[in-house]
């Protein structure tokens, strides 16, 4: 007897490979069978009916899937579609897990194998698509994000380019309407944004308050909420600051004290958005700067106070969207005098 079933696929740009594991009732697992198919909408197809010839119908069916580029998501989306309980890993956690299987080899099927297993002994979360707005949204985030990589690059090209030895003038002015070119497509991907945060009131409300917030500008605004979905499935401030990869990580053992560190097992998206709001947080945001102070009173790198600045930003725009208030700068300072009150009256 079956008390769980799950479907382990590991997929990349023109095919993937499934593996469909059963638990039993003595907790072992079971191959009921493995196969290779196209990454389209054949293969979807046939992918569906050979998991209907061997799956058990008394019990849910999850899959699990390993985050490729975009390679996934047309996947991902049709199995939830087909009312799979779909769960996504990221390729971080998926590699530490096969790692302490110790196996000697690596193969495609293999990997099936090891995430079908990953998801018969762990508790994973259940993935949820991204709504079509806040996607419409991450594709212009994106694509700024990209337009503001390629921009220095270029910058940089051009830089060396007059500063060598007989510079030739024709490749600098290439390289000047390159860097010209590329600052007009930015301009138009963030005129894209605020038209499109404009056009849907309620964001566009929201969006007003949390730019109340010195440092935080529509676009950074904008790339949070698009990949966080707007906070749906996030609970809580902790839960926000790890899925930005801004979760301590400790490594001490016995008397040894190493490193600490932020994790950086998140959303690169988000911490990339927020580095220059924090800079300028600092300057002119009176409460995050005195913040960043007292982070960096002992600290012998100033980069420390920054990021810590950085997940202040974060943890204000979860609030923020959640309370549906304007940035309070004395708020700080009033919920101190409450305590105060509190234990004076207690």
């Amino acid at each position: 007897m079956a008390l769980k079933q799950v479907l382990g696929v590991d997929i990349s740009m023109d095919s993937f490979d499934v593996n469909l594991h059963f638990l039993t009732d003595d907790f072992k697992k079971k191959c009921v069978g493995s196969r290779k198919f196209e990454n389209n909408m054949k293969g979807y197809n046939d992918l569906n009916l050979w998991v209907k010839k061997r799956k058990d119908d008394n019990l849910a069916l999850s899959a699990v899937i390993e985050f490729t580029g975009v390679y996934h998501e047309c996947l991902a989306h049709y199995l939830r579609d087909q009312r799979y309980i779909v769960h996504m890993v990221i390729p971080s956690k998926a590699k530490k897990y096969i790692e302490s299987l110790s196996k000697c080899s690596k193969t495609d099927k293999l990997d099936a194998q090891s995430l079908a297993w990953m998801g018969l002994e762990r508790d994973l979360r259940v993935w949820e698509p991204i709504s079509k707005n806040f996607l419409e949204i991450r594709h212009l985030t994106r694509e700024r994000e990209e337009l503001l990589k390629e921009k220095t690059i270029v910058n940089n090209r051009l830089h060396a380019m007059k500063k060598g030895y007989s510079p030739s003038l024709k490749a600098i002015q290439r390289y000047e309407e390159r860097v010209a070119l590329i600052k007009d497509q930015i301009d138009d991907v963030e005129a894209d944004i605020k038209m499109f945060i404009k056009e849907k009131p309620l964001l566009n409300e929201k969006v007003k308050k949390i730019i109340t917030i010195p440092g935080v500008g529509i676009t950074t605004a904008a790339t949070i909420i698009a990949e966080t979905n707007g906070f749906s499935a996030i609970l809580n401030q902790k839960q926000l600051t790890s899925y930005a990869g801004y979760d301590v990580k400790f490594n001490e053992s016995g008397k040894f004290k190493g490193r600490t560190k932020i994790s950086k097992q998140g959303n690169a998206h988000i911490r990339r958005v927020l580095h220059f709001p924090a800079q300028t947080a600092i300057i002119h945001n009176a409460p995050l700067s005195t913040f960043y102070q007292r982070v960096n009173a002992n600290k012998i790198k100033p980069m420390i106070g920054g990021v810590a600045v950085q997940r202040k930003l974060l943890c204000l725009t979860y609030a923020i969207w959640k309370t549906d208030r304007v940035f309070d700068p004395k708020y700080e300072i009033t919920k101190t005098c409450k305590k105060k009150v509190g234990l004076l009256e207690s």
